[in-house]
């Protein structure tokens, strides 16, 4: 499969290594803007409950609506796309993160609320159009720079986790939610530059391609659903980790240890994979073999819990492994940078609306059920249908060459 670079993905202005360089370093510092701002909220929630009365149930929402606001406006960012380029788009998109970040500790409830949908709101813009970027500008090292993206979200969302908690101790969790204002207005100024440049729709054409077009093609539903099923994984043990461990008697203490070893194993994962998706013909093996990494991850917690820093290092490998590899097929399965809008568009809206229900159905399935055990058992076979999904959107072929 040729990764050439499409006419059409050409950008008008700014060209040669120097555009590369800076646009190269303009992604780096704006992707650390799209988890930060949301991981940095869970280690403060219990103050925010505190200091505005809200309940546990309501305090919940404010880490669950920013992946609400990803399935929503995710299928809207290709069209403002077509009318803006993608370059001013982010930028805007960029503008929106800083102003909802700044919105969310002016007042109450309802003002914190409507700050975090904005957050989230630029957030699901950036998530789709970024990709899209990297496979116009960086054709050739797609995978390479696909890792660069996907370690960076990890990194900036492990920190944001990491410094909330002490950024609070010096000046309260509005303070500590605030601080991200600051990589914001430096990724803003750096981004400043691309602003010259306007990708625009392949000639011929009215914009990018629109989504609902996408739902005909088998390849754009095995992407989509190896997304939502992959981020499935990642979110339940995320939520609820704590708990089900809690139910083998682990201390929350160690609980909190065990899911931060979860999480240096993801980046292990995006480390990883690009490497051997460079190597490989096609990516077959690779959506099998981290969908198997997460399986033994739960098949570990449901027969032998004991043994779960283990279980949870294989799961993070090959989680983080999902996440670089689904990242990177928005590209692989495109025929230029205006098809992986769309197609990212897609995969993570109806992606990230499953990883959305999933955690609020298995917690359900516990409630009535008063055991952890039957949503292992179905988290397993979620995984399952992960490694179905990788399979075959791991073939060699692009939505222009697939078999009508």
């Amino acid at each position: 499969m040729s990764e050439a670079q499409n006419p059409a993905d050409e950008p008008p202005s700014l060209n040669g290594r120097w555009r590369t360089g800076f646009l190269l370093i303009g992604i780096i510092f704006l992707t650390i803007n799209l988890r930060g701002a949301i991981t940095g909220v869970g280690p403060v929630l219990g103050a925010i409950q505190a200091d505005l009365g809200l309940s546990a149930g309501i305090a919940g929402l404010l880490t669950t609506l920013p992946v609400f606001a990803f399935a929503t406006i995710s299928p809207l960012a290709p069209s403002v796309a077509t009318k803006l380029g993608i370059e001013r788009t982010l930028f805007a998109a960029l503008m929106l993160i800083m102003a909802g970040l700044a919105l969310r500790v002016t007042g109450g409830s309802i003002i914190l609320f409507l700050g975090t949908a904005i957050v989230g709101t630029g957030i699901a813009v950036g998530n789709v159009l970024v990709p899209g970027l990297i496979r116009r500008d960086f054709p050739d090292r797609l995978a390479t720079v696909t890792a660069i993206f996907t370690m960076t979200m990890v990194i900036a969302g492990g920190v944001g986790s990491g410094i909330a908690v002490p950024l609070a101790e010096i000046g309260g969790w509005r303070f500590s939610l605030l601080a991200w204002l600051t990589p914001g207005i430096v990724a803003a100024v750096i981004w400043l530059p691309q602003l010259s440049s306007k990708t625009r729709p392949q000639h011929g054409a009215e914009g990018f391609p629109k989504i609902r077009g996408l739902l005909r093609s088998a390849l754009a539903w095995q992407v989509t659903l190896l997304m939502g099923l992959q981020a499935s994984g990642f979110y339940v043990l995320i939520t609820w980790l704590p708990s089900i461990l809690a139910e083998d008697g682990v201390s929350a203490a160690t609980a909190g240890w065990v899911l931060f070893l979860f999480q240096l194993a993801i980046l292990a994962g995006t480390m990883i994979i690009p490497v051997l998706i460079n190597k490989l013909p096609d990516q077959k093996g690779i959506g099998v073999g981290c969908g198997v990494l997460l399986m033994i991850g739960y098949a570990g917690l449901l027969f032998h819990s004991d043994w779960v820093i283990a279980w949870m290092t294989i799961a993070g490998v090959g989680s983080g492994g999902s996440l670089s590899l689904c990242l990177t097929l928005f590209g692989l399965r495109a025929a230029n940078a205006q098809q992986t809008v769309s197609l990212s568009g897609m995969a993570q809206s109806i992606g990230y609306l499953i990883a959305a229900v999933m955690p609020l159905g298995l917690g359900f399935v516990h409630d009535v059920t008063g055991t952890w055990t039957p949503a292992l058992v179905i988290m397993i076979g979620v995984v399952a249908g992960q490694m179905i999904a990788g399979y075959l959107a791991g073939r060699p072929l692009t939505l222009s060459e697939e078999p009508s």
